[in-house]
């Protein structure tokens, strides 16, 4: 496996149930197929509608496009749990333990995904995978490989003063790749008197509300 064309595959919100919530879910007899949908409801209104897997224990992990504040249920057709605190999907480089050697790679990783940087942790696993949370794939145009940027690594501060999550972007032109960065790093833009911003990002920022009004 090259470092240059790590397959890529986009992590979507999903739900893991052991054996007593399926049941509790979906009725005794039931059993999950690949197509199983359940709401998560929070306040009595639905917020989300994930996949869901068989598993050993609960878990709620939620891309950024599902992203709740707080506890939530999951409603099945039978039934529903108590409420669970949701997980954030995180995207992670997987590498058998001896290609990660022969790379020379530590615990972080910068990966190049279409026209994005993205800082990644390294996860111990059989395949080689880039898992990347699916609203960055969709971001990055829903690339099909990654390529890893072995000695680069992303400042946490790049041409931009973060202050309370926002990010005020220090050149006079605002781009499409910096609304794409500040989504990625679950951050906002705050824009000053007098920045030109493209028509390409401006209609990303609109379209992901990255804009702090």
């Amino acid at each position: 496996m090259r470092p240059d064309a790590i397959p890529v595959r986009p992590l979507a919100s999903h739900v893991t149930l052991p054996p007593d919530t399926v049941t509790a879910l979906f009725g005794k007899t039931a059993t999950l197929r690949s197509n199983a949908r359940v709401a998560l409801v929070r306040g009595g209104r639905e917020v989300a509608r994930v996949a869901v897997q068989a598993g050993a224990d609960l878990a709620i992990l939620l891309d950024q496009t599902d992203a709740v504040d707080g506890a939530v249920r999951i409603q099945g057709p039978t039934g529903a749990t108590a409420p669970t605190t949701p997980t954030s999907v995180r995207s992670r480089l997987v590498l058998p333990d001896g290609l990660r050697r022969a790379w020379g790679m530590g615990d972080r990783a910068t990966l190049a995904l279409g026209p994005l940087a993205l800082a990644v942790d390294v996860a111990k696993g059989a395949d080689v995978i880039a898992e990347v949370e699916r609203a960055v794939w969709l971001g990055a145009g829903r690339p099909e490989t990654a390529r890893w940027l072995p000695g680069f690594e992303l400042a946490s501060e790049p041409e931009a003063e973060i202050d309370d999550g926002t990010v005020r972007i220090d050149r006079r032109v605002v781009t499409e790749t910096d609304v794409r960065q500040a989504r990625t790093a679950h951050r906002r833009i705050r824009l000053t008197p007098g920045q030109i911003v493209t028509p390409a990002a401006r209609s990303l920022a609109r379209e992901w509300n990255v804009f702090e009004d």
